[in-house]
């Protein structure tokens, strides 16, 4: 009966040290852009505050304007980098929301570096909204 009670305090142990690490925690991370959309305040965060070349994980936190986080519903991402003479390049991006409100975890990968425009839109409780930035990927 013992050792049933150890592989189930075990069990438990295990899901709740695991449930945790899903949390992201944006104090260790800094912003590599920021814009202001009525209310809301978006910010993209990176450990290096930096994107770079190749693939990348980011966040995208959406505040109030008294610094809650704020689920936005629906987000999308799209990035480009306009180069002259030639067609536009496209970086691959996808978003996925966390269990934490406001939290947007990012993928993307970017085949260059350079000047690179991104187009962020959000579709959800708080309605609908758009904004844009630029950010140079190293």
């Amino acid at each position: 009966m013992k050792t049933v009670y150890l592989i189930l305090l075990s069990f438990i142990f295990l899901v709740l040290t695991g449930c945790k690490s899903h949390q992201v925690d944006v104090s260790s991370l800094m912003p590599a852009a920021t814009r202001t959309v009525g209310k809301l305040t978006v910010v993209l965060l990176k450990k290096t505050g930096e994107l770079t070349q190749g693939q990348n994980e980011f966040i995208v936190e959406f505040k109030d304007d008294q610094g809650r986080p704020v689920d936005v519903g629906d987000v999308q991402i799209g990035s480009s980098m306009s180069m002259p003479g030639m067609a536009s390049m496209s970086g691959d991006s996808g978003v996925t929301q966390t269990k934490q409100a406001g939290i947007y975890r990012v993928t993307s990968n970017f085949e260059m570096s350079g000047a690179w425009h991104f187009t962020l839109s959000w579709d959800g409780p708080s309605g609908q909204g758009h904004t844009t930035f630029n950010s140079n990927v190293r």
